[in-house]
């Protein structure tokens, strides 16, 4: 699927979403795999009760060419107050800008700290604190040019010295901060190369950064390097969790771990100023309460939006729901060093044994598509692999040459909201069908990051029920799949390793256009699809809910962004 296709047919509405595949095939594989045919403003519905069960009736979601499942036909309604609150299932961890790892806790950061640049939501690098950039012609030098005037909250400057002492302190291995991995590589436990050797203030406005070699994601990792004042980025007592140092165009208010986090209106801003006063980001995991909050108006807009409630939205009348496409991979991680789990015929008889079709109609009311590569089909340099296609003979076959004829025991761990608890019961319910008996193990998200964290000689997980999403292909395959990339440092808990993939995703970074690169990556694809290091489950759309009265609302890589949305009160 190339750039172009990814582009096409933007919404003209108060919605702007991401753009729907364009190309003549990719649009019948779309229409075939999530059903968006047409509106999904008629026909009967029937609701999922929350079981698991594959013999559910669901209503299969099907949005209009503009991504509306369903348009308000109500819309005189008022906001109570000139402020917004979005509720979402998972938890905000971290509000440190750059020690963040989960995407809600990315999503309140992109409120309160600039990047230089942002991705919009087609993907493409658009200006923020910097006005623009140029890169050398040996792809290794990035020059910014930063916006005149801006100042962080405390009145400091974000000038050309402010980033320069961002990056010095972001590659300070005492602070050990996530963000050190855009500008350091890891390649083991005590050997690092740096992605970028230096970076350095030509004069106030301009700042350079220096790459030993090309590195093809450099632009994408950036959108996610947010800057701190430098009177405090190097003050280690500083609490991000009760105060923002950042130029964004909200500050933070309260963060209550678990419950709630509260940012209100920069009125020094440097940019167009934001139109509501104050936002709330609330946890509210039960889907449930969630739908309920937004019929009540307790809620202005709700991220997921739960799939089996779209008759419950429809009768509302006063509640616009979008369905779009994402980067969002849904997958179970297999430690390869777990015993039944080592051998490879195991790891294949599970994805054998697995209905990727029926867990995109129970758990997605049809608005996913079927895991074809270790990435979602949007993912520039996506690369489409031959299907596990449903065969229980085959699946049990396997199982008996690897001497587990009578299968085996296992252990699930995910987050335990209403949604991911669901998608292991049906993990579990479709594995029983070889033999293979799941101990469903559903904790809070605080507990599986403690456990994802722990080393290869010390971990207990045998299967993690997880997610990520990424805009570029390194970003997924390096942070989840790459051999330096094993807890603790990174999110490979399958502990899968593999020399020729590690060397190819290099190589990929390293090549010096984009149609080499992405070859690199396609044979990437190629290596770790047989390998199983993960149950292939699907990618599922955005599915967002919001009240008619919120107006300009848009899903961005970087989450919900309500920054120039206004509210009729």
């Amino acid at each position: 699927m190339d750039k172009k296709s990814k582009n096409m047919a933007r919404s003209e509405h108060n919605v702007t979403r991401r753009g729907f595949v364009g190309a003549a095939a990719a649009t019948a594989a779309t229409v075939a795999g999530l059903g968006l045919a047409g509106c999904g403003g008629g026909g009967e519905t029937t609701t999922d009760t929350g079981s698991a069960s594959t013999d559910s009736n669901v209503e299969i979601i099907e949005a209009d060419e503009e991504g509306f499942v369903v348009r308000a036909e109500k819309t005189d309604g008022k906001a109570p107050k000139n402020e917004c609150i979005l509720a979402f299932e998972g938890e905000f961890q971290e509000m440190h800008p750059m020690d963040w790892s989960d995407g809600n806790s990315g999503n309140v950061v992109y409120y309160i700290y600039d990047s230089l640049y942002d991705l919009d939501e087609n993907y493409e690098p658009v200006p923020r604190a910097a006005e623009s950039y140029e890169v050398s012609d040996d792809a290794c030098t990035y020059t910014f040019h930063l916006r005149e005037g801006i100042t962080f909250t405390d009145g400091a400057a974000l000038n050309a010295d402010a980033v320069v002492s961002n990056y010095q302190a972001a590659i300070d291995p005492a602070n050990n901060w996530r963000r050190r991995r855009t500008f350091i590589e890891t390649i083991d436990e005590t050997t690092e190369i740096p992605r970028v050797d230096s970076c350095t203030a030509v004069d106030e406005l301009t700042v350079q950064f220096h790459l030993p070699e090309p590195y093809a994601p450099f632009m994408n990792s950036m959108t996610q390097f947010y800057l701190i004042s430098p009177n405090v980025v190097n003050d280690s007592s500083f609490d991000y969790s009760k105060q923002s140092a950042g130029s964004g165009p909200y500050m933070l208010e309260e963060y209550a771990q678990g419950d709630h986090v509260s940012i209100v209106r920069n009125e020094d801003y440097w940019g167009e100023a934001p139109s509501i006063d104050r936002i709330d980001f609330r946890v509210v995991p039960e889907a449930g309460s969630r739908i309920a909050a937004l019929q009540t108006g307790e809620a202005t807009a709700i991220y997921p939006m739960p799939t089996d409630q779209v008759a419950t939205v429809r009768s509302a009348g006063d509640i616009n729901m979008i369905s779009i496409p994402s980067t969002t991979m849904r997958y179970v991680t297999l430690n390869t060093n777990y015993e039944p789990l080592s051998d490879v015929r195991v790891r294949q008889a599970l994805n054998y044994a697995f209905d990727q079709e029926e867990y995109c109609r129970v758990m997605y009311s049809g608005a996913a598509t079927p895991a074809t590569s270790v990435l979602p089909e949007i993912v520039p340099g996506y690369k489409a692999q031959t299907p596990y296609e449903v065969d229980l003979d085959k699946a049990k076959s396997l199982l008996e040459e690897a001497g587990y004829a009578d299968g085996f025991e296992v252990d699930i761990i995910g987050d335990n909201s209403t949604q991911e608890t669901k998608g292991m019961t049906f993990v579990m319910q479709q594995l029983e069908n070889i033999g293979v008996t799941v101990n469903v193990k559903p904790n809070e998200a605080a507990t599986n990051a403690e456990l994802a964290a722990a080393p290869e000689d010390e971990t207990t997980l045998h299967m993690w029920y997880v997610n990520w999403s990424q805009s570029d292909a390194d970003g997924f395959m390096r942070s989840l799949l790459s051999s330096a990339m094993t807890p603790p440092t990174g999110y490979n808990t399958a502990f899968w390793k593999n020399e020729e993939f590690d060397s190819e995703l290099e190589a990929g970074n390293a090549a010096p256009t984009e149609d080499e690169q992405n070859q690199h990556y396609g044979t990437c694809q190629d290596i770790v699809w047989p390998e199983c290091p993960w149950l292939y489950l699907a990618s599922d759309n955005t599915l967002l809910s919001y009240k008619a009265y919120l107006n300009g609302i848009k899903y961005v890589p970087q989450g919900i962004d309500v920054i120039h949305a206004t509210l009729n009160v």
